[in-house]
């Protein structure tokens, strides 16, 4: 018993640690992330409050400064260089929602226990 409570601790608050790095990441793109300013206008469009400021001149149109290179008429993966991948990672309310469940199983588990404990110490 209490090595699984141990354990569930454990897990609660590494969760927590690694909360602030994966937010973080979250809003680290930039005009160099995507292939073309399409790509990037796309994107703001889906979230107009321009958390990652591809509209520097809060004019609607994302990234139209930034040099997308051409190879052979198509544009290069990444933009410039080609090296860049496009972000896959977490929305902003992933992260929160995860670490909700988390402190609900923790609850159901904790609160499973008791009960048995306290159903068969009268026995």
């Amino acid at each position: 018993m209490r090595r699984t409570m141990l354990l569930l601790a454990a897990a609660f608050v590494l969760g927590i640690a690694a909360a602030p790095a994966a937010s973080a990441q979250a809003n680290d793109q930039n005009c160099s992330d995507f292939p073309s300013q399409a790509a990037a206008q796309a994107h703001l469009e889906q979230d107009p409050s321009d958390p990652d400021n591809l509209d520097a001149d809060d004019d609607g149109v994302a990234c139209e400064d930034f040099p997308y290179a051409s190879v052979g008429g198509a544009t290069a993966p990444g933009g410039v260089g080609g090296d860049a991948l496009p972000f896959t990672g977490p929305g902003a309310f992933q992260l929160p929602a995860g670490m909700a469940l988390l402190g609900g199983g923790l609850a159901l588990v904790l609160g499973t226990q008791r009960r048995y404990r306290a159903r068969h110490a009268r026995r």
